[in-house]
């Protein structure tokens, strides 16, 4: 079976989906001449119609899968360690879960909110899925050596910490190039193009070039950490059990909430 027993199939198809979907708008905005063949941004390939809508809609989606996937890492470390084992894990992983949720709900604010559109909002949620992106994997990396030897090997805590690095790495190139790149364009007198078609002549082109090479690296990066979780995946199975607490939807269940019940305490 090429996906595996268990729930490997979450990373794959996150990595498959991501991937797709940036390769997918890149060509669209390049045949429509939206943006430069050589380094435009990721955001770049999808700020405008109609590959803004295949931009928003998957990446939401990937958004969906990538919080299904990091849960189901959270849920797999609280089950192989309690909190009596290990206090330390414990925390890392509570704080990696909520990291990884911020930096998920930056990658909707991306899909959602072009920076034809919204930039500031649209730079915000960049911010967010990169930033706290690094520190998941970081935290994660973490995790995995704390439970070496016990739970995992080191052989897979290595290659975390190596795509982690690759990640930091890229992440500090992409904002600091980035930040050279737009003073320089703003320091030339005259542009009859928008940043979206940098070309080789304006000012500021060698730093976005190397920006955005550190942009899409950063997000191969992640993927690729995500794909690590594939094999782990593949050894944890989950299920949603219900209890019904009533013989009927008009009973009002001992010590539960009824339709008086304030939804926020």
């Amino acid at each position: 079976m090429v996906l595996g027993p268990g729930v490997g199939f979450l990373p794959i198809s996150l990595g498959l989906l991501a991937a797709a979907t940036f390769i997918t708008t890149y060509i669209i905005a390049v045949v429509k001449g939206d943006t430069s063949v050589w380094f435009p941004y990721i955001s770049d390939t999808g700020a405008d119609s109609p590959e803004s809508c295949i931009f928003g809609e998957f990446l939401n989606l990937s958004a969906f899968l990538a919080v299904a996937t990091m849960y189901v890492r959270y849920k797999m470390v609280k089950a192989f360690v309690s909190e009596g084992q290990s206090r330390k894990i414990t925390i890392l992983n509570r704080v990696g879960m909520v990291f990884g949720v911020i930096s998920v709900t930056g990658m909707t604010m991306v899909a959602n909110f072009q920076e034809t559109r919204v930039i500031s909002v649209h730079l915000v949620g960049a911010a967010m899925v990169f930033g706290f992106g690094v520190l998941y994997a970081l935290l994660q990396t973490s995790i995995s050596f704390a439970m070496h030897p016990d739970y995992n090997g080191l052989y897979i805590c290595r290659w975390r910490l190596a795509i982690s690095l690759v990640s930091l790495i890229s992440l500090t190139t992409t904002f600091i190039a980035g930040a050279i790149a737009r003073e320089q364009w703003k320091g030339q007198a005259h542009h009859d193009h928008s940043t979206m078609k940098w070309d080789p002549k304006d000012a500021g082109y060698t730093a976005h070039a190397v920006s955005s090479v550190g942009e899409w690296v950063m997000a191969f990066a992640f993927l690729l950490y995500f794909f690590t979780f594939i094999r782990d995946f593949q050894k944890v199975s989950m299920e949603i059990q219900t209890h019904i607490c009533v013989t009927h939807l008009d009973q009002i269940p001992v010590n539960g909430p009824d339709e008086t019940t304030k939804l926020l305490v």
